[in-house]
């Protein structure tokens, strides 16, 4: 019914108004940053628009919170061995970057808000079923599954919020990002609460995504369903050639800073254990601190990003995971581990927002395509940073592998002092 209600509302509230497409479709030559800028002069940001780009952001961060405390859950009940759990987990990878490009395909087809709500719907519904753990080849469907959702979530919401953010010519992504922080904190929380009440899997999951599920469709409800068209460029080897530069810079410091991200959730807490002196029963506390830091930044971020200009706020941020990553290799103690994951999260958080918010502007692609490239990029260096972390820590040591970040966030910051008209 939610969803029938969805599909069927009058078009005068699911579409943008003549006007509106007027003026978008006859700047056709423009970027979309610059589509939507014109389309502002008429109408202005609604306060049910941040509102449903907020609750799509915390769609995704409070599904991808949820599936991680089922992880242990799935291994027992399935008698897993390590080598085929890590097997099973390789879905979600490989499911988030089907998902990834479809993103821009169905925002632009079935309109932003009906993306976000199919991926953000089929998430929760893909979670439930992954916490009824019937069998391993259905957590392996559902998985990957789950993945595709996810991917084409997450890049929906950052195709949305960087619509609203050029129509409103002020900063809204590193805010909205925030809203992902948040569902990430708030379902660890709540799962934790219900797992220690003696809710089973399946129970606390499945109310958790039906609350989620209601509330995303009574935000979505209220918004139009804006499709987002692609500007028509030619396509000479010129235009080409522009392309592969700020988006390749874009892409490539993206790609360093979600790897970096995606080492501290997988790797902190048995660095923390094996390297800082840190009890077991309290190495998940860094990552814990990480995220909040995070989601603390992240509230500030787009008034600290129009104060210093975006080029300042990224090389800050990346100078302080730089030092903060060194600080973990060389002062192996516990407090000073966990002020530097604090650190990083603050440094961290708004670094992706700006880039992602830099690719919707660009002259020379249109923002659809920009942003999922972006996107896609730096979700790989997610996915793929603590596996290549965990090969150098084989092959030399975690401080190694943490070096080798080092190495790559100072290439970024070579590439960052280089490009800054990529990113203002």
């Amino acid at each position: 019914m939610a969803l029938h209600s969805l599909k069927h509302k009058p078009d005068s509230a699911i579409s943008t108004s003549e006007h509106d497409l007027s003026v978008l479709h006859t700047q056709s030559d423009l970027p979309f940053s610059e589509k939507t800028n014109a389309a502002n002069r008429t109408r202005a940001v609604s306060k049910f628009e941040l509102w449903a780009a907020r609750i799509g952001f915390f769609t995704g961060g409070f599904t991808v919170a949820s599936w991680a405390p089922l992880i242990p859950f799935v291994q027992s009940k399935l008698a897993l061995e390590a080598y085929v759990l890590g097997l099973l987990l390789l879905g979600l990878g490989v499911g988030s970057f089907v998902g990834m490009p479809l993103a821009g395909t169905l925002t632009q087809r079935l309109g932003a808000r009906n993306a976000i709500a199919l991926s953000g719907l089929a998430s929760c519904l893909l979670l439930v079923l992954l916490a009824l753990m019937p069998g391993f080849y259905f957590e392996c469907f559902a998985l990957l599954a789950y993945g595709v959702a996810l991917g084409c979530l997450e890049v929906s919401v950052n195709i949305y919020g960087t619509y609203l953010e050029n129509r409103q010519k002020s900063r809204l992504m590193s805010g909205l990002h925030a809203a992902y922080s948040i569902g990430e904190v708030a379902s660890a929380a709540a799962l934790t609460a219900l797992f220690v009440s003696g809710f089973a899997p399946i129970t606390a999951v499945g109310f958790l995504m039906i609350v989620l599920a209601l509330v995303l469709i009574a935000i979505l409800r209220k918004i139009e369903n804006t499709k987002l068209e692609a500007p028509k460029k030619e396509k000479t080897g010129k235009i080409c050639f522009s392309l592969m530069g700020p988006i390749g810079v874009l892409a490539v410091i993206c790609g360093v800073i979600f790897l970096a991200e995606g080492a501290m959730l997988d790797w902190s807490a048995i660095y923390l254990r094996d390297n800082a002196g840190v009890p077991q029963e309290a190495s998940a506390f860094g990552y814990t601190l990480f995220v909040i830091a995070m989601a603390i930044s992240r509230l500030t971020g787009d008034r600290l990003t129009t104060k210093l200009g975006p080029q300042t706020v990224l090389t800050i941020g990346t100078l302080l995971i730089l030092v903060t990553l060194l600080a973990l290799v060389f002062i192996p103690h516990p407090i000073a581990a966990f002020a530097s994951l604090f650190v990083m999260g603050l440094g961290i958080a708004n670094l992706a927002p700006i880039l992602i918010s830099a690719a919707s502007r660009t002259n020379s692609m249109d923002s659809v395509k920009a942003i999922t490239a972006v996107t896609t990029v730096g979700y790989g260096g997610l996915l793929a940073g603590p596996a290549l972390i965990g090969a150098i820590s084989s092959a030399i040591s975690l401080q190694g592998a943490f070096l080798f970040i080092c190495a790559l966030l100072s290439m970024g910051l070579v590439m960052i002092k280089r490009n800054q008209n990529v990113f203002n």
